[in-house]
């Protein structure tokens, strides 16, 4: 099983982004991710320039965006901005793409919301070609390419692979048919997961492939007890979903409103490493076997994300590679 974090990633995030990814680095962690918002105080809108200056601060770390919104892109750009990247990082990409669900990301960029699907699934298929044909014609409904060459050509040739996000049973096809993994997000309780891995599984099957499990992301934070944990990190959870979440249009929660418990049940690592341990063993089991952790859950202190990166790579990242 790897594991990767998604560090500090908002405002003057640089500095403390760099220490968080060198200690997970040298703590025995895969990646470091970069997600995307726009218009956000709490969230970066570029996460291939983030994790392209990040990655000059580490040796062997692979980087990953979770997620980028990919309908804002142009699928030509995009494959040239990750071929670059590619290149910068010798291979040690992962690409992550989802379709996005806030409207503020979207209205200010001149693309309807309504579109997105339509444009992802063109972009993913455009993508793929740019990566690999040395020339592509397309005469799409969103886009369309004449004699379209991508250099520089991919490190060593080789593609990154493509993780793609989303809930509803349509992305979940998406990425069965067009990437190479499902990738959910932070925001679902582990039952609505489980849910959608059978979802998933049923819908490689209509693609012709075969289930090679799952990554997925959780948002973390660990101390000396569980009640040590709450009691320190309660308030950050909360602004992260009573405050943001639930006030975002989410699809699976809407404008809901829960006290920390009913947050926190089957969604949040939370506790100490024998309570880390103990949940993500039960990820496993549901064919889980990439981890990504937002231990940057917004509030925390620096010294805070740096001591959950901390335990997690002393007491649990060693629990599951022995």
């Amino acid at each position: 099983m790897n594991f990767g974090i998604t560090p500090r990633e908002w405002e003057d995030f640089f500095s403390e982004a760099v220490t968080q990814c060198k200690l997970a680095e040298s703590l025995g962690f895969h990646s470091i991710w970069i997600e995307e918002h726009h218009m956000h105080p709490e969230y970066l809108p570029s996460p291939l320039i983030a994790v392209t200056a990040l990655a000059q601060h580490l040796k062997s770390t692979y980087v990953g965006t979770n997620v980028a919104l990919l309908p804002l892109y142009h699928p030509l750009r995009f494959a040239e901005d990750t071929a670059t990247l590619h290149q910068t990082v010798q291979g040690k990409l992962i690409v992550g793409v989802g379709a996005g669900y806030r409207q503020i990301d979207f209205e200010n960029f001149g693309i309807d919301l309504d579109e997105r699907g339509g444009r992802m699934d063109e972009a993913l298929q455009l993508i793929r070609k740019l990566w690999s044909d040395e020339k592509v014609d397309f005469d799409g409904k969103h886009f369309h390419l004449k004699n379209a060459r991508l250099h520089p050509r991919l490190y060593k040739g080789k593609p990154p692979p493509i993780w793609v996000g989303g809930w509803k049973r349509p992305a979940i096809r998406r990425a069965a048919a067009l990437g190479d993994r499902w990738f959910p997000g932070p925001v679902a309780d582990m039952p609505t997961v489980e849910k959608c891995i059978g979802v998933y599984k049923t819908e490689l099957e209509r693609a012709n492939k075969e289930f090679n499990g799952f990554p997925i992301m959780r948002d973390v934070y660990l101390s000396r007890t569980k009640p040590d944990a709450i009691q320190e990190s309660k308030h950050a959870f909360l602004h992260m979903y009573q405050e943001d979440y639930s006030m975002s249009g989410h699809p699976l929660v809407g404008r809901a409103k829960m006290n920390f418990e009913d947050w926190a049940t089957a969604r949040f690592i939370i506790g100490n490493e024998d309570d880390a341990i103990e949940i993500v063993d039960g990820y496993r089991k549901l064919g889980a076997n990439y981890l990504v952790l937002r231990v940057s859950i917004r509030g925390l202190k620096h010294e805070q994300i740096m001591n959950t990166i901390r335990i997690f790579g002393e007491q649990v990242i060693p629990h599951f590679i022995a």
